[in-house]
């Protein structure tokens, strides 16, 4: 259950999230981590009116069939070739789409159910801090 989401707009979202990151060759998709647990600590921060426009997107998109997403998400990868303003909304959305879809998936957080491998794990991402000795700092 989300503060800022209806279960419509979560499942316009989830539509889009596995558009994006349809998941394969050993990684989860975006609606198999559960990542969508946590939207409320990407909305947060949000400005009041970006979540209401994200909200009225994710609603749009809870209807929209998937090839016109499909096509919207080709467009927002091409959007340098559209003259402005035409090419500043395309880009725009590109950030505030994806922007929440990867800002949830590579966080590596995932539902409580979730038992397939972390995002972390699957892109071989692995965190190492040593202290260095010769000046007693951490390093890499």
């Amino acid at each position: 259950m989300s503060l800022f989401l209806s279960q419509r707009e979560i499942r316009g979202l989830i539509k889009v999230g596995d558009l994006v990151i349809p998941g394969g060759y050993g990684f989860p998709s975006f609606s198999e981590t559960g990542c969508i647990d946590h939207v409320d600590e990407v909305m947060a921060p949000t400005p009041a009116a970006d979540v209401k426009d994200f909200k009225l997107l994710m609603k749009v998109f809870s209807v929209a069939p998937n090839a016109l997403l499909k096509g919207l998400l080709r467009l927002m990868d091409k959007e340098s070739a559209f003259p402005e303003p035409i090419g500043g909304l395309l880009r725009l959305l590109n950030v505030g789409v994806k922007g929440v879809v990867f800002s949830l998936y590579y966080s590596n957080k995932t539902s409580e159910f979730y038992q397939g491998p972390l995002v972390h794990e699957a892109i071989g991402y692995q965190v190492n801090c040593e202290m260095d000795e010769s000046n007693g700092s951490a390093g890499q």
